[in-house]
C-alpha cells in the first residue's frame, strides 16, 4: 500500500465515522448523531479532574468543552466512543490551550446483547489493560532502550461508569489504512516488528508478576462463552452455499464446509491453547486493519496525489479481546484478516513476515532477560500448524465481515441474528467479488492440508 496514493487511507476521525472499529462489539458501538447526547455525568467538573491529573497542575481551569459522537448513526448497545475538545488554561500560563481526547464507554441499551458483552468480558479486560496493563508493558520495553508507544496514553479509566478517555492519535497524525483493500509489505512488516515487541513485553511481564497476565482468559474463543459462536458457523455455511453454485468449486465443497460448521467453534477453542509446551503471551485478540493507527512522514504529507508515503510509526487500538494464548493467534488473526489478496495467498511472503515476527521477538527477550524459553522460529511455524484452523475462520468468517461494503445492516444484530435482515448481510458480505477470488484459490488450499475434515 505504501505506493498507492494518499486518498488510499482515511483519517482517524473519518473512519471511525464510516467503518467498523472492532469485529463484533464495537461494529454495533454506534450512537444516532441526530439525538445523541453526553452523559450527564460528563460535566465540566468531571473533566477537569481529568485534565489536573493528566496536566499535574491543580489549577488548571476549563474555558470550553465541546464533545462531539465518532460513530455513525445506528443503534447503542455496546459501547460509544466520541471526541472531547477541552480549551482550558493554567495559573502560569493565562493563553487559552487545547487538547483533543478520546472517550470509550459503554451503553447497554440493549440487554441481550450487553448480556453477550458481559459474557466476554470485554469492559473489565480493555480498562485492565489500559490501566494497569499497557503501561507496565510500556516500561519493560524502556528497559530494552525502546522508546515508541505501543499505543495512546490512558487519561482516565472509571470502573464505575465503564469507561475509558484516552489519546485523541489524529491530534499526532495517526490515520487508519483502507480495510477493504488491506495493507502491503512495508505495513505489514512494520506490524510484525510491534507485535513481537508486545509479545515479549506481555511474556516477561507475566514472568515477573508470577502468571498475572493468565487472568485474560476471555478471548473470540473461549472456554466460558459462545455466544459469538453462531457468527462463525453462519459464515461457514454461507461460504459453502456460495462453493455449491460456484462452477470452481462445487458441492465438494459445500458438503464439507457444512458438516464442518457444527465443530469450528470446538476447533477454534482448541486452537487457542493447542500446546502447553508452547510460547505464550498476551495476544491482542482482535489485530486487525481498523485496530492498527499508521503515521507517516510529514515531508510527504503536502506532496502530489500519488506520491509514495514513508511509513513511520504504527500504534494498536482496541484491546476489549485481549487474552493469554498462543502467539501464532495474533499471526493467524492479522495475516486471514489484514493483509492485501495477493500477500494472503502468498505463502513465501508470509513466511518472511513470520520470520521478521520471530526476529523481534527474540531478540526483544533477551535484551529484557527473559528466563523462560524463546521459541526457535521452527517453535513458532509448529504453533502456526497446530492451530492452522484459525488461518481457515479468518478467511471463512473474519474477513468477509471485514472487507465489506455493506454498511446500512452493519450492526451487531445482523451477525448474531438469524433473521432474513441478518442473513441478507452475510449474503452481500460473501458476494464481494474479490472475496470470492480469495475463497476459489484458498479452499482448495485449505481442504489439501486437511482442514475441511472433521477431526478426531
Amino acid at each position: 500500500m505504501g505506493n498507492k496514493s494518499p486518498d488510499a487511507y482515511h483519517c482517524y476521525e473519518e473512519t471511525l465515522q464510516t467503518t467498523r472499529v472492532g469485529l463484533f462489539f464495537n461494529i454495533a458501538s454506534m450512537c444516532n448523531t441526530n439525538t445523541w447526547q453526553a452523559p450527564l455525568w460528563l460535566d465540566n467538573a468531571y473533566l477537569e479532574k481529568v485534565l489536573r491529573s493528566y496536566l499535574k497542575d491543580d489549577n488548571v481551569t476549563i474555558v470550553d468543552v465541546k464533545i462531539h459522537p465518532v460513530n455513525p448513526n445506528g443503534e447503542n448497545y455496546a459501547s460509544v466512543m466520541s471526541r472531547i475538545k477541552i480549551t482550558f488554561k493554567q495559573f502560569k500560563n493565562q493563553e487559552s490551550q487545547q487538547l483533543s481526547f478520546i472517550l470509550k464507554y459503554s451503553y447497554e441499551s440493549d440487554a441481550y446483547v450487553a448480556n453477550i458483552m458481559n459474557s466476554y468480558d470485554v469492559y473489565n479486560t480493555e480498562m485492565k489493560m489500559y490501566e494497569q496493563i499497557l503501561p507496565q508493558l510500556a516500561k519493560v520495553l524502556q528497559e530494552s532502550g525502546d522508546m515508541n508507544k505501543l499505543c495512546a496514553d490512558t487519561l482516565k479509566v472509571d470502573y464505575e461508569r465503564s469507561t475509558i478517555i484516552f489519546e485523541d492519535l489524529s491530534v499526532q497524525n495517526y490515520v487508519m489504512a483502507n480495510r477493504q483493500r488491506g495493507l502491503d509489505m512495508p505495513h505489514a512488516s512494520m506490524v510484525m516488528k510491534k507485535l513481537g515487541k508486545f509479545h515479549a513485553a506481555g511474556a516477561v511481564l507475566n514472568e515477573r508478576q508470577n502468571g498475572t497476565l493468565q487472568q485474560f482468559d476471555h478471548g473470540i474463543f473461549n472456554r466460558h462463552s459462545r455466544s459469538f459462536g453462531c457468527i462463525f458457523e453462519n459464515f461457514c455455511l454461507e461460504v459453502a452455499n456460495f462453493a455449491k453454485d460456484s462452477p470452481d468449486l462445487g458441492i465438494y465443497y459445500h458438503d464439507k464446509l457444512t458438516k464442518l460448521s457444527n465443530h469450528i467453534v470446538d476447533y477454534g477453542i482448541k486452537a487457542y491453547t493447542a500446546n502447553p509446551h508452547h510460547f505464550y503471551t498476551l495476544s491482542h485478540g482482535d489485530l486487525w486493519t481498523n485496530n492498527i493507527m499508521m503515521r507517516y512522514d510529514k515531508a510527504n504529507e503536502a506532496e502530489s496525489i500519488g506520491t509514495k508515503r514513508v511509513l513511520k510509526d504504527i500504534m494498536f487500538i482496541d484491546f476489549q479481546l485481549c487474552n493469554w494464548s498462543l502467539a501464532a493467534v495474533d499471526l493467524h488473526y492479522f495475516f486471514n484478516t489484514s493483509l492485501e489478496s495477493n500477500l494472503l495467498m502468498d505463502s513465501i511472503a508470509q513466511a518472511n513476515l513470520v520470520q521478521l515476527y520471530h526476529s523481534e521477538l527474540s531478540d526483544t527477550l533477551k535484551k529484557l532477560g527473559y528466563d523462560g524459553h524463546i521459541p526457535t522460529l521452527r517453535e513458532i511455524w509448529m504453533q502456526l500448524e497446530e492451530s492452522k484452523i484459525l488461518a481457515l475462520i479468518g478467511v471463512i468468517a473474519q474477513r468477509p465481515i471485514m472487507t465489506s461494503s455493506q454498511s446500512d445492516d452493519a450492526d451487531i444484530h445482523s451477525l448474531l441474528d438469524d433473521d432474513e435482515r441478518a442473513r441478507n448481510f452475510r449474503k452481500n458480505c460473501v458476494n464481494n467479488k474479490d472475496y470470492q477470488i480469495i475463497l476459489k484459490n484458498m479452499l482448495p488450499v485449505f481442504d489439501r492440508r486437511g482442514l475441511l475434515d472433521l477431526q478426531k
